[in-house]
């Protein structure tokens, strides 16, 4: 039961969030900004050693270097889906816009799965005892935040409409439930959970690097883009470090 009171809370922080960052559409450049730094800082601090733990709790035949290769196919399953996108279509800007809301669609799908398996990490830990359970809850409560931005931040970012990014922000939110339901339910994988969050991982590498950081930039001529991506990197380091 505890489980899943703070996995309710984790949605309120997430949707929290993401109601902030759509608040701050003034803002847009600053925001898309932010979410960049956010979205690769969690591919790579949050994400993939969530991964990594994940595979080294079981004797999996597989390894870290399985993880990273799906974490590389993710990233250019993206890369070959634009090229792929743009060659097929005859319009140039209609293959651009339909590839950017299919890249922003899959991204913000990717934050739901990723909160998804913040759920049953969650009611996992709890599940080993009250001590490491609350210890995940609050590793977890902390980047839920920066969760709910990024989502917004990707699907503004990939010119969709403010219905489907509260949408999709609602599910992102929601997906952390799902997880502890699930997790308590049923039995998935455990090294196919971990391999799935490297293949998202890689897709957030590309989405940050690819879409968000230059739809910042287009959307705003401020000095301070740089600074604000940076920004957005540093809230997940401290975010992680409160909980090492």
């Amino acid at each position: 039961m505890t489980a899943f009171w703070i996995s309710g809370a984790t949605c309120v922080i997430t949707f929290g969030g993401g109601i902030l960052a759509l608040q701050l559409q003034a803002y847009r450049g600053l925001v898309l900004a932010f979410c960049a730094g956010a979205l690769v800082a969690g591919a790579l601090m949050d994400v993939i050693p969530d991964a990594l733990q994940l595979l080294e709790s079981t004797h999996s035949r597989f390894h870290h270097h399985h993880l990273l290769l799906a974490c590389s196919l993710g990233f250019l399953f993206f890369y070959l889906l634009e090229h792929v996108t743009h060659d097929s279509e005859t319009g140039e800007h209609v293959s651009g816009h339909s590839y950017i809301q299919q890249a922003g669609a899959w991204g913000a799908v990717g934050i739901s799965v990723h909160s998804f398996f913040d759920g049953m990490a969650i009611g996992e830990a709890f599940q080993a005892g009250s001590e490491i359970g609350w210890i995940v809850a609050l590793a977890v409560l902390l980047h839920k935040f920066a969760d709910g931005v990024s989502t917004v931040g990707i699907m503004l970012g990939t010119k969709q409409s403010s219905q489907t990014t509260t949408t999709m922000l609602s599910v992102a939110a929601l997906a952390p439930l799902g997880g502890v339901v699930t997790q308590s339910a049923f039995y998935i994988p455990i090294p196919l959970l971990a391999l799935t969050l490297g293949w998202f991982a890689g897709i957030f590498l590309y989405l940050g690097a690819s879409s968000l950081l230059p739809a910042a930039h287009e959307s705003s001529a401020s000095r301070w883009l740089p600074l604000v991506t940076l920004a957005g990197a540093t809230f997940v380091y401290f975010a992680q470090s409160l909980v090492e």
